[in-house]
């Protein structure tokens, strides 16, 4: 007797992957890249989020935050399930921070001045209302200017807001709710065009810095005694995915993806397959839907050259951007890997 083969399936956990959604509001098309394997693998979800809201992160891997003008969701893409906040005072977030510890998720404005709000979660599952913070009414000056595309992150308890020179300011999350411009890091050492702000494994706060037209690139990290910006020529092994809202670095056994820095540009169009996410053997997978057959589920065995990428420490000048094609404005690095 004839055995069938069972349909093929993708691990879902093997690398982070970029997602892009369309068509938010409705029958949202969950668009995800897959930089290991150079396919997109697109799944149709029902989503109750306000049509045309703007991604503002992504966290546990199954979680994405979105908003429109005064309502902020937080979307399950699993199922689809939506969980809507408490209506803003502010008119826009332009960036979204979850402390998953006390069940807090901080909104953050830099256009125009900069506001922190936040909403908390209570143990019943209800969400309190939004208390805002004026940060910049606290110092009255304007020789601080918020990175406009540079994400805030939650470090040691602070939320830390990079500045457009590499100037740090933190807002104290857990006592007095104050902010503070550090004196130090005065700034960057490098030419730059786009910044992003990160903490990496160890829990160290990094940056990595793009050049104009993709070249130089440098990732530096804070040196708490000093309190200045230091260069790093390794990513010890692991990959670093930046870009979005959210920059992730993710320890990797692959090899060519080991020490490299990951933008969401493409130089030439991926294979989108149509699939369900299912989970097997408690782990995330995509699997294509009936109808749809496949020869291989192989490897990108080019090693990474349809996406744009730099190699830290082995001397490799960064490739140019020019003819990468930006993947969306509204897309997001997102990890199942942290979700299994």
């Amino acid at each position: 007797m004839a055995i069938r083969a069972g349909p093929p399936f993708y691990p879902a956990w093997i690398t982070p992957l970029l997602l892009t959604a369309a068509n938010v509001g409705t029958t949202t098309s969950f668009r995800y890249y897959s930089p290991y394997y150079h396919k997109n693998f697109e799944i149709d979800t029902k989503l109750a989020a306000p049509p045309g809201a703007k991604i503002f992160c992504a966290t546990g891997g199954l979680q994405l935050t979105l908003g429109l003008r005064k309502k902020v969701v937080i979307a399950e893409l699993g199922t689809g399930a939506v969980c809507e906040l408490p209506p803003t005072s502010r008119p826009k977030f332009d960036f979204a921070v979850h402390d998953d510890s006390v069940g807090r998720v901080y909104g953050v404005k830099v256009a125009a001045g900069i506001d922190v709000s936040h909403a908390t979660r209570l143990r019943n599952g209800e969400w309190v209302a939004w208390e805002v913070c004026h940060i910049m009414d606290q110092h009255n000056r304007t020789d601080f200017t918020a990175s406009p595309d540079c994400s805030p992150v939650l470090h040691d308890g602070s939320l830390y807001i990079m500045g457009t020179d590499g100037q740090l300011l933190v807002y104290n999350c857990k006592h007095d709710r104050r902010s503070q411009i550090l004196r130090k890091p005065q700034g960057f050492r490098f030419k730059f065009k786009d910044c992003y702000l990160f903490e990496s494994g160890r829990s160290e706060l990094m940056a990595v810095l793009v050049g104009h037209q993709g070249t130089p690139v440098n990732v530096v990290k804070l040196n708490k005694r000093t309190m200045e910006w230091e260069k790093t020529e390794s990513l010890d092994g692991s990959s670093l995915f930046t870009g979005t809202h959210t920059t992730m670095m993710k320890r990797t056994n692959i090899k060519w993806m080991q020490d490299k820095v990951f933008l969401p540009r493409l130089f030439d169009r991926p294979e989108t397959i149509s699939v369900d996410l299912v989970q097997r053997d408690n782990e995330l997978a995509f699997v294509p839907k009936l109808g749809f057959t496949h020869p291989t589920t192989a490897k990108d065995e080019n090693h990474g050259i349809h996406m744009w990428t730099c190699e830290l420490g082995h001397g490799e000048e960064a490739r140019a951007i020019w003819g990468a094609k930006r993947v969306d404005n509204n897309s997001i690095w997102v990890d199942f890997g942290s979700s299994s």
